[in-house]
């Protein structure tokens, strides 16, 4: 897989070359919903910043980025997934030591939801006063987990979630299984990681299957409690069906309101469902993204979780009927 060869279709690519040309930003926030490959895809941008060709891949400061060993990139944090004051710490004291090879410092805070409060405050000195010859690459799953000041003092940048079409032809080769592939891709965020995660799912046919069904013909408190027995019976990973479900209310959604749907396939599954309205399918795509948060950070009974997402889903039907 090439991941610089779908970057480089962004804005986001475009954004940071034109600014290498008129002067870098001191501070960059990169978001991106692919956590797999947030890092990787920091250390393109990182080699963009740095090297003489843009990015090239090939030569000495492109390679040792790579290998997170050039002397004027700092990537932060070192173990584990917390951006702890300390490091921060490190961070602005480094800032103030004059490149040691190029003409410039590069700072890349991976996971920059992760900032504990207390980092992202005493970094934020450093973005209303850089020192010269710095640029700070932030990297973030969640831009509404930094702080308000945080993000007033950077520039933000955006990687779009991809077609299914990209994702397909990027994973083609590791990826073998075209239809099930397909499949993967249909069903995820727009994103390489969680098509490689689906992809690797062996219930991955039945969970989406069942998602549609459950679109389709979820009408009555009857059909509630059949669904959720049902995803008992099964034993199912919650939270695997209701991000599939997030996909297909998104792309139905996206459709309804003349948008631009991320996956064609899955909506040929869900078209017949015509008894949501646009309020019923914003309704619809609010409570699944907040079952599946609920189901991957709170550790949450399943089956109370699971039927409060149906009953959720059944009231806002109702309520925007038309």
């Amino acid at each position: 897989m090439d991941l610089g060869r779908l970057l480089r279709r962004t804005n986001a690519y475009r954004i940071v070359k034109n600014d290498k040309k008129r002067g870098l930003f001191h501070a960059y926030l990169l978001l991106d919903k692919d956590e797999k490959y947030l890092r990787d895809t920091l250390k393109f941008f990182a080699k963009i910043i740095l090297c003489g060709q843009d990015g090239c891949g090939e030569c000495r400061v492109c390679r040792l980025v790579e290998k997170e060993n050039y002397a004027d990139a700092v990537f932060f944090p070192k173990n584990g997934d917390k951006i702890l004051t300390e490091d921060i710490g490190a961070l602005v004291a480094d800032s103030f030591v004059r490149p040691l090879e190029g003409d410039k410092k590069l700072y890349v805070v991976v996971g920059a939801q992760n900032m504990l409060p207390a980092a992202q405050n005493k970094l934020l000195k450093t973005l209303e006063e850089p020192p010269e010859n710095v640029v700070i690459l932030m990297g973030a799953t969640n831009p509404y987990a930094l702080l308000p000041t945080i993000r007033s003092r950077v520039k933000t940048l955006e990687i779009p979630p991809f077609t299914e079409e990209e994702i397909v032809n990027e994973l083609a080769e590791s990826c073998p299984d075209r239809e099930k592939l397909a499949l993967a891709a249909a069903c995820g965020d727009g994103t390489v990681g969680r098509a490689e995660e689906l992809y690797g799912d062996v219930q991955l046919q039945r969970r989406f299957d069942l998602a549609a069904e459950i679109i389709v013909n979820m009408n009555s408190s009857k059909d509630v409690l059949k669904y959720s027995a049902l995803l008992l019976k099964n034993r199912d990973d919650s939270g695997r069906l209701f991000s599939i479900a997030e996909s297909l209310f998104r792309d139905m959604l996206a459709e309804r309101t003349g948008g631009k749907a991320i996956d064609a396939l899955a909506l040929e599954k869900v078209r017949k469902a015509a008894n949501y309205t646009t309020g019923a399918l914003i309704n619809a795509l609010e409570k699944t993204e907040e079952a599946a948060k609920r189901a991957s950070a709170f550790n949450a009974n399943e089956t109370m979780l699971t039927e409060w997402w149906l009953f959720a889903i059944l009231e806002g039907k109702h309520r925007w009927q038309k």
